[in-house]
C-alpha cells in the first residue's frame, strides 16, 4: 500500500527519529512516522544503492520495493538496531542479489549465443526456435488472468513493480507475489527448454 507523502514534518514526528519508539509506532501502522522515514531515508538510500549498482533505475526500483515491504510487513519485521540501519541493510542485500542476477543473466546469454553459433542458420535451428516461441506463448497464455497481466507488464513493457501497482491499482507486494507465481509456473512448464529461454522470462 502506498500513501501520498505530506510535506509537513512536525515536532511530534521528530521526537521519534532514531528511537525505539519510532520502531514501535511504525509497527503499529503510524502513517506519519512511515512518511517521515520515507522522506528522511529515500534519497540517501537511492544514493547508497546507486553507489553499488551504478544504475539509477535499478537503484530507485530497489529502494521503492524495500519501502513497500517495510509498510506491508510492518507488523512482522524485527528491527534490533534502528530503522535507518535496518533499511540500509535491506537495500544492501537487495543490491547484492541484483548483481548476482545480472551475472547469471550474462552467463545465460553467453550460453544462448554459443548455442546459436553452433546451430548456425540451418533448418533444424529455425524449427527449434519456432517451437520454443510457441511453447513460451502457450505457457504464458496458461497463466491465471491477473498473474499473466502482471507478468506481461513486467517482462514485455518493462514496467517497474511500482508502475505496475499504480496501473493496476494493487500493492507492489501483490505485484511481486504474482511475478513469483508466474515464474514458478513457467519454469515448471518450460523445463525442457530451460537452457534456451532468455532470463527475461525465467528470472525474478
Amino acid at each position: 500500500m502506498v500513501f501520498p507523502l505530506s510535506t509537513v514534518y512536525n515536532i511530534e514526528e521528530k521526537i521519534y527519529v532514531g528511537t525505539s519508539m519510532e520502531i514501535v509506532e511504525l509497527k503499529a501502522g503510524n502513517v506519519k512516522v512511515y512518511e517521515a522515514v520515507f522522506r528522511r531515508q529515500y534519497e540517501p538510500l537511492c544514493q547508497y544503492a546507486y553507489a553499488i549498482l551504478r544504475n539509477h533505475d535499478d537503484a530507485e526500483d530497489i529502494v521503492q520495493r524495500i519501502f513497500c515491504k517495510l509498510w506491508d510487513k510492518r507488523e512482522k519485521i524485527e528491527i534490533r538496531t534502528s530503522v535507518n540501519s535496518y533499511l540500509q541493510k535491506m537495500v544492501h542485500n537487495a543490491c547484492l542479489n541484483k548483481i548476482k542476477q545480472v551475472q547469471t543473466q550474462s552467463e545465460h546469454h553467453q550460453q544462448i549465443a554459443s548455442y546459436s553459433v553452433s546451430a548456425g542458420n540451418d533448418v533444424e535451428y529455425a524449427v527449434e526456435y519456432k517451437e520454443l516461441s510457441r511453447q513460451i506463448e502457450l505457457a504464458i497464455a496458461s497463466l491465471p488472468q491477473r498473474c499473466r497481466e502482471v507478468f506481461l507488464l513486467s517482462r514485455m513493457q518493462r514496467l517497474s513493480y511500482m508502475e505496475i501497482a499504480k496501473k493496476l491499482q494493487i500493492s507492489p507486494n501483490t505485484v511481486e507475489t504474482q511475478i513469483v507465481k508466474a515464474l514458478k509456473k513457467l519454469r515448471l512448464r518450460l523445463k525442457d527448454y530451460i537452457l534456451l529461454i532468455p532470463l527475461l522470462f525465467l528470472n525474478g
